[in-house]
Formats: C-alpha cells, structure tokens, sequence
C-alpha cells in the first residue's frame, strides 16, 4: 500500500500512481509455455499471448507465498509457547509471550465467537480450517499495506524492486481460489456430516412428493438454489479483491494529484504534496481496520455457509443437553471460557488438569 515510504520513490522514479496495484512478473523470459489457441489468440488477462499461456512469477504470486510461509513460522513460534509445561494448576497451560498471547486471544474469539454459534458441535472437528483462512487473509492483507518494493528501492537504488510486494489478496485470483476453497469445504463437509441425499435436498425446500405438478417447480428451484450457491461464493471473491484494490486506487487518486501538480512547478507540488501525505496517513490507518475487517467478513461467511448446509436441525438439542455433546464427541458448551481449555485447543488437544 502506497504511504510515506512510497512517495519519495515515486516521485523520483516518475512512476504511475497506480501503477503498484497492478500484477508485474518479477522476470523477463516465461517460466512456462504452453499452446493456447491459434497464433492470433491474445488474452493478456489470462496470460495468453500470441496463441501461448506464458506463466511468470509475479509481485502477487510471489506475496502469496511469502504469507503463507510467514503464517507457518508463527504458528510453530506461537504453539511452542501455548504447549503444556510442567507445573501445578493452571500455571502449566500460561501462555508465555505477548504474541502467542494475542494469536490465542483472536484464535479463542474466533472459535467463541465466530465458529460455535454456527458450526455447533462441529465447531472443534473444522475450527482449524476457519483459523487457517482467517490468518491466512489477514496475514495477506496487512503484508499489502508493508510497501516492500519502495523500501527496497530506497536502499537499493535500483528501480526494478519498486513492483516487489503488494496486496496478494487486491488479485482476483486469490481471492477466486479462496473462494473455490470456501465452495469445497460447503460441499465436502455437508456431505459429510448429513449425507448426499440430504445435503442435496437443501437444494429443494419443498420436497419431491409433490407430485407430476410440482416437479417443474421443484426442478426450478434446485436449480435456483445451487445457482444461489454459486453466486455466494463469487460474491466472496469479488468482496475481498474488490474492497482490497479499492484502497489501493482511493490512495493512487490522492498520491496523483501531486504529478498532477508537478506540471506546475516543484513548489506546487510540494505544496500539495503536504496534504496528500496526511490524508493518505489517514486513509492507510483505515486501510490496516478495513484488512481486519475483511479477513473477519470472508471467515464468518464462509462459516456461516458451511452451517446452513452442514448442521444438522436436531443438532440444537446439544446446547441443552451437555451430556448428548459429550456423547457426540463434542465440547461441552459450559466448558468453552474455561481458562484450562483455551490453550489446549490452540496449541495441544490435553484436557484441562492433565
């Protein structure tokens, strides 16, 4: 994300403002070609050029990496933290560390908060895949507000790190393969805790014993449903890059009113340059909540798909009854602020007093 960092390489580079939200591959020959079409067939979107995909490594691609080896480094960091260590009471399951401390915090109101209320009883058996995409988003969007390229470039002095780094998460790619995770995990976990035969007849509310004359309604509306479906998770996708690419565009606008007044001088241009670099502070404060925010949006979503068509309806019951949850298998809802459970179920599965 564009801020104060960004701005002096800019301006000594003459860059297009908007030219950092847009993917660049990091090298110049393809890694991989393959025929795609004829020769005139060009589709610069899709990375066919000249009738071949061309596949590069790019800013985004490469940051796409980058979190998820960074996610995995804390997670062993913070769980080495959060294991059990030999003591009295509950002094063994103290957390050591202000971050494993903060990461179970999020990871418990996530669980809590987010998971339970939804998922159930199910909410312990999945809540490791809801962790996993909510820091992975997370850890994505906040990484794209770090201009990493400019940084570079201003240690460096060499301008072909300026397209290093951005927002992972402001490409639709990752946000479209986010989202086909979202679509498996409904799918897979529906049919795995009703059956194929229920989980398909979410699809038809009203049932198939209607008759000869109910049946083209009840075609209809199984088609309208997976359709609904469907367009859920695409929504999912379009949300997360279009809110992440918009913040990188709304500072690109401000950041350009100052090449804009270059044309008029350099003291112009100073001049304006000193609001702009206050109002964009502001705006990239806003930017780090709208990253939680959305990180947030895209998991209870996904969570709450996953319910409507994963939790049983006599599944209500185990709120009441403790003992029918402990029968499922399940946590027992009396035992979820329970300090003793909190850090085994972020770092280690023993039972409290173990």
């Amino acid at each position: 994300m564009m801020n104060l960092f960004a701005l002096p390489g800019l301006l000594a580079a003459g860059h297009d403002p908007t030219d950092h939200a847009i993917p660049h591959a990091l090298h110049d020959s393809p890694l991989l070609r393959i025929p795609a079409g004829g020769a005139e067939s060009s589709s610069p979107a899709l990375g066919i050029k000249e009738g071949y995909y061309e596949f590069f490594i790019t800013n985004h691609l490469m940051m796409s990496a980058f979190v998820a080896f960074c996610l995995i480094v804390v997670g062993l960091l913070c769980s080495r933290k959060i294991s059990i260590y030999h003591g009295e009471g509950l002094g063994r399951y103290q957390t050591r560390g202000r971050l494993s401390q903060l990461f179970e915090t999020i990871c418990a109101f996530i669980r809590d908060e987010v998971a339970y209320p939804n998922l159930k009883g199910l909410t312990d058996k999945y809540i490791y895949y809801v962790w996993t995409v909510f820091f992975f988003i997370l850890f994505a969007n906040i990484m794209g507000v770090i201009p990493f390229g400019y940084i570079l470039q201003m240690i460096t002095g060499d301008t072909q790190y300026s397209h290093w780094g951005g927002s992972a998460t402001g490409n639709l790619s990752l946000t479209g393969v986010l989202a086909f995770t979202s679509l498996f995990a409904i799918v897979f976990i529906g049919i795995r805790e009703t059956s194929l035969k229920d989980f398909l007849n979410h699809f038809n509310p009203i049932g198939w014993d209607g008759g000869i004359a109910m049946l083209p309604i009840a075609l209809l509306l199984y088609v309208l449903e997976v359709l609904s479906l469907l367009i859920k998770c695409f929504v999912l996708a379009m949300r997360l890059f279009g809110t992440m690419m918009a913040g990188h565009l709304v500072l690109a606008a401000f950041v350009g009113l100052i090449f804009a007044a270059r044309s008029a001088g350099d003291s112009t241009a100073y001049a304006v340059s000193i609001p702009v670099v206050l109002v964009s502070t502001g705006l990239t404060l806003l930017e780090l909540f709208v990253c939680c925010l959305q990180a947030f949006i895209f998991t209870f979503l996904t969570v709450l798909f996953i319910a409507s068509m994963a939790v049983h309806e006599h599944d209500e019951h185990l709120d009441d009854d403790p003992h029918a949850m402990e029968d499922a298998g399940q946590m027992d809802p009396d035992k979820i602020f329970d300090p003793g459970r909190i850090s085994p179920a972020v770092g280690a599965s023993h039972p409290a007093g173990a």
